[in-house]
């Protein structure tokens, strides 16, 4: 018991109780959406934030991110546009480079504030396009694969874009989905090939990590300690997703991501 009080302490969370529940919970959903719906939304990062800071946040979901996206990548039907993966790993680790060089320079203010503004935006975007969709022109000229220029250029907005958001706050798939779905690849290359590039960046964000003092020895034994929620939100993802359609699932985490959302902007502005 002592151990686990100083482990606690040494990331200085207040309320260990409450930070693994509200972890496990968190770890639970994201291997239930990478596993059985493609992981675009990125809740557990969000939640985390309820109970901690961002610095730990991200340190205890990193290597629980690795965990699920070898199961993703290695042992799971997928397919993987490796023509693709090339475009959103040369950007995506730009986007890196630029969050690791920037990343000391932000306060744990500024992290919330932003995490918590692409939460607000990616629900807005999705009940835009759900009550209000709308065709966007440049998608009426795809595929963006026969057209070598506007895919490298399209791609490397948005994976920059996705580099860096997944360095500074793991809320990179929003940028990446835009990016693939315009790609209008299948179901299973997008969850492949999105899966293999976050593997790869999230392997990157070790020794990235390490450098800028987010990962720690206590850090990696929380991670430890909320591993089983990974195994039962995999077997947990593959039976919902026989039950309940994506719309449905989506629908339900994008309204648990605006009530956190708005939780954590609350929380920067009083």
């Amino acid at each position: 018991m002592i151990f686990f009080s100083e482990l606690f302490a040494a990331l200085e969370i207040a309320a260990p109780i409450l930070f693994y529940f509200v972890g496990f919970i968190a770890v639970l959903v994201t291997a239930v959406s990478k596993s059985g719906f493609g992981g675009a939304v990125a809740l557990g990062i969000p939640m985390l934030l309820l109970v901690t800071s961002p610095r730990v946040a991200l340190a205890v979901t990193l290597p629980i991110l690795l965990i699920i996206d070898v199961w993703v990548v290695f042992f799971s039907d997928n397919k993987i546009d490796y023509k693709l993966l090339l475009i959103m790993l040369i950007f995506g680790l730009l986007g890196h480079f630029f969050g690791w060089y920037f990343f000391d320079y932000i306060s744990n203010a500024t992290l919330v504030t932003f995490i918590s503004l692409m939460s607000l935006i990616t629900v807005f975007a999705y009940f835009r396009k759900r009550f209000f969709p709308v065709k966007l022109g440049i998608v009426g000229n795809l595929p963006f694969q026969k057209r070598p220029i506007a895919l490298w250029s399209w791609g490397g907005f948005w994976c920059t874009l996705s580099g860096i958001a997944s360095f500074i706050s793991v809320s990179g798939g929003i940028p990446l989905q835009i990016f693939l779905m315009s790609c209008k690849v299948p179901r299973y290359t997008f969850i492949g090939s999105a899966g293999a590039f976050f593997f790869i960046l999230n392997l990157t964000k070790v020794p990235l990590y390490w450098d800028l003092g987010i990962l720690s020895k206590s850090s990696g034994l929380v991670s430890l300690l909320l591993l089983p929620a990974i195994p039962i939100g995999i077997k947990l993802g593959q039976k919902i997703n026989n039950k309940i359609s994506d719309e449905q699932f989506y629908l339900l985490l994008h309204i648990i991501l605006g009530i956190v959302g708005l939780q954590l902007l609350y929380s920067v502005i009083v």
